[in-house]
């Protein structure tokens, strides 16, 4: 299982991967725009989880959502923006969790852990 992280600012992006590679163990692939995120993410085999800004220039991370799951509907994509009016916006378009900015790093790892074991144990249940 991979996960995606995606936010213009490195400092986020490089807090949100450092704590999910330890503490979800799994592998964790970080892009500075929802373009780069999107050309990668568009291809089988890609990351099965998405944490996306939702404010990044380029392509916001309601497009990147929309795009994710018009094409690939089973991706889990959870947006985080320091603006709350975003998460009913985040809400409508599909995304399966929103992180309000600043969070704390058990939010992340709780909203995502959750994820991670739905995705760990799906095949059991087919």
């Amino acid at each position: 299982m991979k996960i995606a992280v995606v936010d213009d600012d490195p400092l986020t992006r490089d807090f949100v991967v450092d704590v999910l590679a330890y503490s979800v163990n799994r592998e964790v692939l970080s892009f500075e725009n929802g373009i780069a995120a999107w050309n990668y993410i568009k291809n089988p085999g890609s990351a099965d989880i998405v944490v996306a800004d939702v404010d990044m220039p380029q392509m916001s991370g309601i497009e990147l959502l929309q795009k994710i799951k018009n094409r690939c509907p089973q991706k889990i994509c959870i947006l985080m923006s320091s603006k709350s009016a975003h998460e009913n916006t985040a809400q409508q378009f599909g995304a399966d969790a929103f992180l309000a900015k600043p969070f704390d790093v058990n939010d992340l790892f709780e909203i995502v852990q959750t994820f991670v074991v739905e995705i760990d144990w799906k095949p059991l249940y087919q």
